[in-house]
């Protein structure tokens, strides 16, 4: 007689990996640039030239072609930011130019490496500067080349998405008094997600990584002369050795987020935390099922304990898609004149002084116009995930929020994409504590929040998949 205890069953008896089944394409470019060319990121430098490259300086760009909607493309270069909105459109205005495509068909990402070349436009009299217009026009034509190599490769594919923990990012809001420096901070948390898809053809050949994570690239500093993706670079190295096929970096809300070990010019430092990042990316995907399966529970086995048994399956992914655009109205701050910041700071170093001003004169042109800002937010559903893209340096909250607000989606969270509004979004704290971060922006306390609201509804409003 069959024991009674085989009939049982859990409620559900299916699992299904996040997975979405789109037409996809993946390519990836070198765009080194020339030993000599101007990087000036940061105001402590005394030498504003590369000396050499540190790893590959890279483009790489996926292509999704939905059913029922335009051709998109999520394009990372391995950059720090944008100056200002004229050198951000010297750059995507010709890739969207030549694509012949809608400015909203493009997310043109910068991995926000700080030991990346200048994306300056108007450096030609500095030292290393007349470098840069002609390296420019080079790596837009690798940037095409890659959107146009993706599309024409691309596939019928199963995109499977997953999260994973990284403990790679830590708080760099760190009290020193009545001031904040950026520093390790060790008594406050930091959010240790990271977002992985892994596109795969329909048999199951791995057409590329994209890798979601949230650490300002800042390991290599003021010390450093060598053009470098920072950790990026030796993670992706890592990865693409393993899988066999390009990885895409995607800086995610690291605002007030970077390594433990860091502000350094030892690139053996910036391929260690590479591995950190590297190492967690492959964890999550020996993780993942093959593409397009799942699993089902099939059966109880009596053995010392009443054993479950689940088997693997294949199935059909769905292939729900969209795409929207937000402009949120955001607070401003009472901007100071240049000839106030240039009185706030005329004590400082110099070179630390320029950096200051010539970042405050760029960030207003084109953001703020008649005394009235706008932040531009691009929403993009592939299946079970979303990606957000918007331009600036948002801290974290606006990632673990989204993300705790739509716990039925994977939520990819992206800084640094078009623009304009390169500039920092802070918490209320960080303007209560008068961190760089609040004063370097041109927002006021509660943008954070009004972009992550306005957010949080767009991505309600798309279809479920």
């Amino acid at each position: 007689m069959m024991s009674s205890k085989a009939g049982l069953r859990p409620e559900n008896i299916l699992w299904e990996p996040p997975t979405t089944r789109i037409r996809a394409g993946v390519s990836q470019k070198e765009i080194n640039p020339p030993i000599g060319i101007r990087t000036a990121s940061w105001g402590a430098a005394k030498k504003h030239i590369s000396t050499g490259v540190h790893n590959a300086i890279t483009t790489t760009a996926m292509v999704v072609i939905p059913e029922d909607g335009p051709t998109n493309y999520l394009v990372t270069i391995d950059w720090g930011w944008w100056q200002g909105r004229a050198d951000d459109l010297a750059v995507r205005g010709e890739v969207i130019k030549a694509l012949g495509i809608e400015e909203n068909q493009l997310m043109l990402h910068l991995t926000h490496t700080h030991a990346g070349p200048t994306t300056a436009s108007d450096v030609a009299d500095e030292e290393g500067g007349e470098l840069v217009a002609p390296y420019h026009s080079m790596a837009i034509r690798q940037i095409i080349a890659a959107c146009e190599e993706a599309r024409d490769r691309s596939v019928a594919a199963n995109i499977t998405w997953a999260y994973g923990k990284c403990d790679l990012a830590v708080n760099r809001d760190l009290p020193c008094g009545v001031e904040d420096v950026l520093a390790y901070n060790p008594d406050a948390p930091a959010d240790d997600t990271l977002t992985v898809g892994r596109v795969c053809d329909e048999a199951g050949a791995v057409l590329g990584i994209i890798v979601n994570y949230a650490c300002h690239p800042t390991t290599l500093a003021w010390a450093n002369s060598k053009v470098s993706p920072d950790f990026v670079g030796e993670a992706r190295i890592l990865v693409q050795e393993h899988v066999q096929a390009p990885m895409l970096f995607l800086q995610g809300a690291s605002g007030d987020l970077s390594p433990r070990d860091g502000f350094s010019g030892d690139t053996d430092l910036a391929d260690k935390n590479g591995r950190i990042l590297g190492f967690a990316t492959l964890a999550v995907l020996e993780k993942m099922l093959p593409t397009a399966t799942r699993i089902r529970f099939t059966n109880t086995v009596e053995s010392g304990a009443l054993l479950g048994e689940w088997t693997q399956e294949p199935f059909t992914p769905k292939s729900a898609s969209g795409a929207v655009r937000i402009d949120v109205s955001v607070p401003l701050q009472k901007l100071p004149s240049i000839e106030e910041l240039q009185e706030r700071w005329k004590d400082i170093d110099a070179g630390a002084r320029e950096t200051r001003i010539r970042r405050a004169m760029k960030l207003r042109a084109g953001y703020v116009v008649d005394g009235v800002a706008t932040h531009p937010v691009w929403i993009w559903m592939w299946g079970d995930a979303v990606i957000v893209g918007q331009p600036g340096e948002a801290y974290s909250q606006f990632q673990t929020e989204l993300r705790r607000r739509n716990p039925d989606r994977v939520i990819f969270v992206l800084n640094c994409t078009n623009g304009p509004g390169y500039m920092y979004i802070p918490t209320p704290e960080a303007f209560k504590r008068v961190r760089y971060q609040a004063w370097q922006t041109l927002l006021a306390s509660g943008a954070l929040e009004l972009v992550t609201d306005a957010t949080d509804k767009a991505i309600k409003s798309l279809p479920k998949n």
